[in-house]
């Protein structure tokens, strides 16, 4: 059975070998074996007062230049005290990723050894700020990788609430204490893991429990819940597909693409780049759903925001998945499948033109300035010095694994959203296009997309059920809009993305397709 490893990490005179002071010596730990491993010393020294504790040390310089000795002199140890041992804690060096201890820990000799199960990071409130600001990716990457965030100097109440959106920020779900709720830190650091499998079956048996029990309730006021739960599989099962292609393709570009590359092959020439984005919009099989991922890989390795807001509005309307359903789903007429590329291509030229001239203020990524440096899974920029493939493959797939599950969440709620409303919003649409003009039933049939949230790639038929009701400017409408921004949508922006950049977005893609779509029916161009 491999050794429980409890790491704790901050900055240089954070406060760590304080924290292990406290914590280790509390009378009830005085018959625990404890071996601590301190990769940084300070002012503080670490002292036993219950005699239970070993300790042992390593200069940052030999961490720096000698990483193997270190790992073979700590799986000395091991081989000669793993039965005196209950416990290992390691004090982390402050300006040091933590990605080098879990390489270290991973090695073969010391992986079947012992296991890191917990990190806390220890952080000083009244510089925290400042320190990200300019201390690289060490700093940020401990604060991602950590199960608990112990803050001393907490004087402020709104410091305290900034500090933590901040933290937040980094590490989404990150449990927060100050430093004097020692007790209750002390009762999560030994709370074991819930397993994965286990906590999944258990949510599926407690959603099950509440469907059987709400369900009778609900029918009496005639809501169609074996419908809703219908059309929320249905759009659930399109989506995944495409966004898992979308979650593979972000990786690819955030692990395989050298920010060097992109500077160095990109098209200095917005303009150029907005062509380059429609052509590779053309190019691949990206539905709208994968689109979002792509998107924010694209912005965060620095591609200019227009040639990135063209690629994602484009790429849904004009692929070639979505060309042939489209041309299936209206028995082949070709003007229409031409209409709708046209009118995607000419709309997001224009929405990418917008923001060229008038940029978002502020930062656009919702981490701001930090969030260009990280990515869902804690990797960060310095991840280019991994060289190997085996390396860059092993970085993929966790990458994949942290998109995938971070934007999946929100695809979940924007599907459940926007299955409840096509059930109940539809006729109330058809009813409102009785007697409207070509420009309300525009609006109509693109609110409508928006609230449907279908997938683009199969969006088309459903466009052709309405066909006889509105006319074909509004039908074209719901086949531009739908697919660049529906509910489900903006739900994957918010995982990555500001409120105000989103809102701003959003309004512009509706003014901008309406406009496209109303002038050139209006004037019979189309």
């Amino acid at each position: 059975m491999s050794i429980p490893v409890y790491v704790v990490t901050g900055f240089l005179d954070s406060g760590k070998t304080t924290f292990l002071n406290i914590l280790l010596n509390r009378r009830d730990w005085k018959d625990i074996r404890i071996l601590i491993i301190q990769f940084e010393t300070g002012e503080e020294v670490f002292q036993s007062q219950n005699g239970n504790c070993h300790k042992i040390s390593f200069p940052k310089k030999v961490l720096e230049q000698q990483p193997k000795q270190i790992i073979s002199q700590i799986n000395g140890y091991l081989q000669s005290h793993e039965e005196e041992l209950d416990e290992i804690w390691i004090e982390w060096n402050g300006v040091v990723p933590f990605s080098e201890l879990q390489s270290m820990f991973l090695d073969p000799s010391l992986r079947f050894l012992c296991k890191i199960q917990k990190t806390v990071h220890i952080a000083d409130a009244a510089n925290i700020e400042n320190l990200l600001g300019r201390t690289g990716g060490a700093l940020l990457e401990q604060i991602a990788n950590s199960d608990f965030v112990v803050l001393r100097n907490v004087s402020v109440a709104v410091t305290y609430k900034r500090i933590r959106r901040l933290l937040n920020g980094i590490n989404p779900g990150v449990d927060i204490y100050d430093i004097k709720e020692y007790d209750d830190l002390y009762k999560q650091l030994f709370r074991k893991k819930e397993n994965p499998v286990n906590f999944f079956f258990a949510a599926l048996v407690f959603i099950v429990a509440i469907h059987i029990m709400v369900k009778p309730i609900l029918e009496i006021f005639q809501i169609p819940v074996n419908t809703i739960i219908n059309v929320f599989l249905g759009i659930i099962l399109q989506a995944i597909p495409f966004l898992l292609i979308g979650v593979l393709l972000s990786s690819a570009i955030q692990v395989f693409v050298p920010q060097s590359v992109i500077e160095r092959r990109f098209p200095k020439s917005i303009g150029i780049g907005m062509l380059v984005a429609i052509l590779a919009g053309f190019c691949l099989p990206v539905c709208d759903c994968a689109s979002i991922p792509v998107f924010r890989s694209l912005v965060k390795k620095g591609i200019p925001l227009p040639v990135a807001i063209t690629f994602m509005t484009a790429s849904p309307v004009i692929n070639p998945v979505v060309i042939l359903s489209t041309y299936y789903a209206f028995s082949g007429d070709l003007n229409i499948v031409i209409g709708r590329v046209a009118l995607g291509i000419i709309a997001s030229f224009i929405i990418g033109f917008v923001f060229a001239i008038r940029p978002p203020k502020g930062h656009v990524l919702s981490g701001g300035g930090l969030d260009r440096l990280m990515c869902s899974c804690g990797c960060y920029e310095d991840i280019e010095s991994i060289t190997t493939f085996k390396g860059k493959v092993r970085l993929f797939i966790r990458h994949s694994q942290a998109e995938f599950f971070n934007v999946g969440k929100y695809l979940v709620i924007g599907s459940f959203v926007a299955s409840v409303f096509q059930i109940f919003g539809t006729g109330l649409f058809t009813t409102a296009q009785s007697g409207a003009g070509l420009a309300l039933s525009i609006i109509i049939m693109m609110v409508m997309s928006f609230v449907l949230s279908l997938c683009s790639s199969s969006d088309a038929i459903v466009a052709r059920s309405f066909s006889m009701q509105f006319p074909m400017g509004a039908i074209m409408g719901f086949l531009v809009f739908g697919p660049m921004m529906d509910i489900k949508n903006v739900m994957m922006l918010s995982s990555g993305f500001s409120k105000r950049f989103i809102g701003k977005l959003l309004y512009t893609m509706f003014i901008v397709c309406f406009a496209v779509v109303f002038i050139l029916y209006g004037l019979g161009v189309m």
